[in-house]
């Protein structure tokens, strides 16, 4: 009989980028994106920074999607549609 031992923790290639370059001073007027990432309580925090957001600037709207799962990014053609319809995308994680 034999064993085999497997490591749980998978891999990971951790890479540094840069962050994207800030093209708005303010959310006055901006369209405000919110992925909720499927994770358990993601919507709550969304929504509780979309009050937030909406008490400080003068949002002109906000779009909500929600990715099929959070174990997986989110898919190119979710991303380019949302992009294509909001300035600034926002997600977080629940739990």
């Amino acid at each position: 009989m034999s064993s085999v031992l497997l490591n749980p923790t998978g891999l990971s290639v951790e890479v540094e980028a840069p962050l994207a370059q800030r093209r708005f001073r303010d959310l006055n007027g901006k369209t405000i994106g919110l992925l909720h990432s499927t994770k358990h309580n993601s919507d709550r925090v969304l929504d509780g920074l979309a009050e937030l957001l909406e008490e400080r600037w003068a949002i002109k709207k906000v779009v909500r999607d929600r990715k099929p799962t959070f174990a997986r990014p989110v898919p190119n053609d979710q991303a380019r549609a949302m992009a294509d319809q909001v300035d600034i995308v926002i997600t977080g994680i629940g739990d």
